[in-house]
């Protein structure tokens, strides 16, 4: 079963190099967001085992959605 990964970034750039830094060995179910409210629609409607965050977004940044992941309880995969 694949592990679902949400990588969160304003660039686009960013967001490719993330992915192509995953091992090829490793069974991911990647999804993209480009702003941290983008990733806290995610995660609030899906189960996402890891979370790569960039901490300067427009929007909300990286430490916001992690302020709500801890506010709301939001669960990671175990």
């Amino acid at each position: 079963m694949a592990l679902p990964v949400l990588i969160c970034d304003d660039s686009i750039l960013a967001r490719k190099q993330v992915r192509k830094s995953l091992p090829e060995t490793f069974d991911v179910e990647v999804q993209t967001a480009t702003n941290g409210l983008e990733a806290l629609a995610i995660l609030r409607t899906q189960e996402i085992g890891l979370v790569f965050l960039d901490l300067t977004m427009p929007e909300l940044d990286g430490l916001g959605v992690l302020e709500a992941i801890k506010a709301e309880s939001i669960e990671c995969l175990s």
